[in-house]
């Protein structure tokens, strides 16, 4: 969806990625890394002004200089921040991902033993997904679902069992409906693999909802392989809980997790994995095998992020939910019925109300607001495996910069 959109010039409401900048602190932890090289020289890069870092220089021909040729002479003598580390990650990184946990959801992880650095939350998940299950195995999934779940299910051999989100048209959001959800774990199950806030619905967990997982989890020893790289991105209110902080799940709950999503860096590719220390030597293995570890000089970046005041967080929602609103007040405008979305950043919206594409298949709608709207948005039977409920949803991204979604709601208003 993205090459036509680019092909036809439309705005791209399909995939799940910002037209805006990273956080600043974030890129500069990064350049200084990459400049720095070691722990000394980042510091000074970070405390110094230019007048003491180029001692001697005349200011004018200074910024008369390519910011190229400046850098250059800035350079660290030494490295180690561009070069191998640990496989499992950073010593620092680990140490700031339990700290974190921590700090916002009262437990903490054991960063020796507990805490895997991956190349972000994908390959997070295929690590747990190669070394924790076996050809064979079945995994819950609930849909709809990102299509990656099924598809690495599909590359381990693993059987995947569908459950169904269902969407209450009174304004009640997404549901599950328990009787089917514990018959698929009375069948057997190595794993549940739950994300929360979810996409493509918006459905943030509830704690009642956490309590029935867990429950499942425990009559049936299931593990629970949680998505939770939208965490911060809630609304109206809700907030994200951590099922490994309820009691008893921790000895069954992976938590797969990047700076993707809050960091606006989805190129950046740095993730991670928290599971039980018995499960984390296989994890590491299989890791380490495929793609050795994350960046380096962006790993230590991220230990920056994820120090980071929690105002940042609460800028961050209040920014998404004045994005969420101006989409889903023009999709509805054009005739789309459109649940509120609890938390992520997407619109699962249903179409069938919408005269000039009603009467299509999802491919096939979507086509038509790419080429004739000129808005790209993702057909919703890409997000089911069984069943047809898909078949009147397209979903649109929400994270783009609001000037961007306000020319998408102004071509929508064609419809």
């Amino acid at each position: 969806m993205t090459r036509l959109a680019i092909e036809h010039d439309a705005v791209n409401l399909s995939q799940g990625f910002t037209d805006e900048p990273p956080v600043f602190d974030l890129v500069w932890a990064a350049v200084s890394a990459m400049l720095g090289g070691d722990d000394a020289q980042c510091d000074r890069l970070r405390a110094s002004t230019l007048r003491e870092l180029v001692p001697g220089a005349d200011p004018d021909e200074l910024l008369d200089q390519p910011l190229k040729t400046v850098l250059a002479g800035l350079q660290g003598r030494r490295d180690r921040l561009n070069q191998y580390s640990f496989p499992f990650g950073l010593t620092e990184l680990r140490e700031a991902i339990a700290d974190y946990t921590e700090r916002f959801y009262h437990w903490r992880p054991d960063p020796v033993t507990e805490v895997t650095v991956t190349l972000g939350a994908t390959e997070a998940l295929a690590s747990v997904l190669g070394a924790v299950c076996r050809a064979g195995d079945r995994v819950i999934v609930p849909q709809p679902y990102h299509e990656m779940y099924p598809t690495q299910a599909a590359i381990f051999g693993l059987e995947p069992v569908y459950v169904t989100l269902v969407e209450r048209l009174d304004g009640g959001g997404w549901e599950l409906d328990r009787d089917e959800w514990a018959a698929a774990a009375a069948r057997g199950a190595r794993a549940l693999i739950l994300n929360t806030p979810h996409n493509p619905t918006g459905k943030v967990f509830s704690a009642d909802d956490l309590a029935f997982v867990a429950e499942l989890a425990a009559l049936h020893e299931l593990l629970i392989i949680v998505d939770e790289i939208y965490e911060h991105i809630v609304f109206d209110g809700h907030r994200h809980q951590s099922l490994a902080a309820l009691p008893g799940l921790r000895a069954r709950t992976i938590v797969v997790n990047s700076i993707s999503k809050t960091g606006n860096a989805t190129g950046w590719r740095v993730g991670w994995v928290i599971a039980p220390a018995v499960l984390t030597s296989p994890i590491r293995g299989f890791h380490d095998t495929m793609v050795i570890q994350a960046p380096t000089p962006l790993q230590r970046a991220a230990v920056t992020l994820l120090g980071l005041d929690p105002d940042v967080y609460d800028r961050l929602r209040a920014a998404y939910a004045r994005k969420r609103d101006t989409l889903m007040a023009a999709l509805r405008k054009a005739g789309f019925g459109v649940s509120p979305p609890e938390g992520a950043y997407y619109l699962f919206a249903r179409y069938r109300g919408v005269p000039a594409i009603g009467a299509r298949s999802p491919m096939a709608a979507a086509l038509h607001l790419i080429k004739e709207a000129g808005v790209a948005s993702v057909p919703g039977d890409n997000f089911y495996a069984t069943g047809t409920a898909g078949d009147q949803y397209l979903r649109f991204a929400f994270c783009r910069s609001l000037p961007t979604l306000e020319e998408a709601a102004t071509r929508l208003a064609t419809l």
